[in-house]
């Protein structure tokens, strides 16, 4: 009668292959992730909508002290004739957008305001700062045709309401470009220019990604940059 090979050899060949698949699971991901974190081409970057907006120098700052686009992550939102009115707005932003990035090095808060709007910052400002640092958030005035002429520069699909408010708030890069989506599912041309602050949900949905996105860019592009300059330096 042949000789069989004995269970216990079937059952620790089992036990070593489940181990062995164990390994791998818990091991891939890791791998892939150390792999993506220190390439240099596989990193995502959020899309540029309007090439070199317009700079700010010539409006006049009423709190803060923000006077150029150039070289900072800027936030911009346009309050209008009535600022007050948009708190519900500006709180939105304030809670799901500055309170999570305002700690960023270049990070910046801008609303621009037209001269006719101005009596209603100090009442803000005042309601805002029981609760917020609002070190990095900085408030702007100029005249109707600054802050058209700001505005135009977007380049975005939409206009000012009549009162020069805006319902969206606009991501600006370091170097001036408007920040956004090229593909978006829900825009009806694919292209998303500002993020809609009328609710809460809008900006959890989308603003904080594409926040996180713009961010990890510039640190990965930072890390590189230092990388660079010390093998340069050795």
């Amino acid at each position: 009668m042949s000789d069989f090979p004995k269970a216990e050899g079937i059952k620790q060949t089992s036990e070593f292959s489940k181990k062995f698949v164990i390994v791998v699971l818990f091991a891939l991901p890791l791998v892939a992730y150390l792999f993506f974190l220190n390439g240099e081409h596989h990193f995502e970057t959020l899309p540029v909508v309007t090439k070199n907006v317009q700079e700010i120098d010539q409006f006049e700052i009423i709190q803060g002290n923000a006077t150029q686009l150039k070289d900072s992550v800027t936030i911009i939102t346009f309050l209008g004739d009535n600022p007050y009115d948009r708190l519900g707005y500006v709180s939105n932003l304030n809670e799901k957008i500055y309170k999570k990035f305002h700690g960023f090095d270049t990070f910046q808060m801008i609303s621009i305001i037209p001269e006719s709007g101005v009596d209603d910052i100090e009442q803000i400002v005042e309601q805002m700062g029981e609760t917020t640092d609002l070190q990095d958030w900085h408030f702007l005035k100029g005249n109707d045709l600054q802050v058209q002429t700001l505005y135009n520069s977007f380049k975005t699909n939409d206009a000012l309401n009549k009162d020069l408010s805006s319902d969206y708030a606009f991501v600006i890069d370091l170097d001036r470009n408007l920040r956004g989506r090229d593909d978006d599912e829900i825009e009806e041309d694919g292209v998303v220019y500002g993020y809609n602050t009328k609710t809460a949900a809008q900006l959890n949905k989308r603003m904080i990604d594409d926040m996180r996105v713009l961010l990890a860019e510039y640190r990965f592009a930072f890390k590189k940059n230092r990388d660079q300059k010390i093998q340069e330096d050795e």
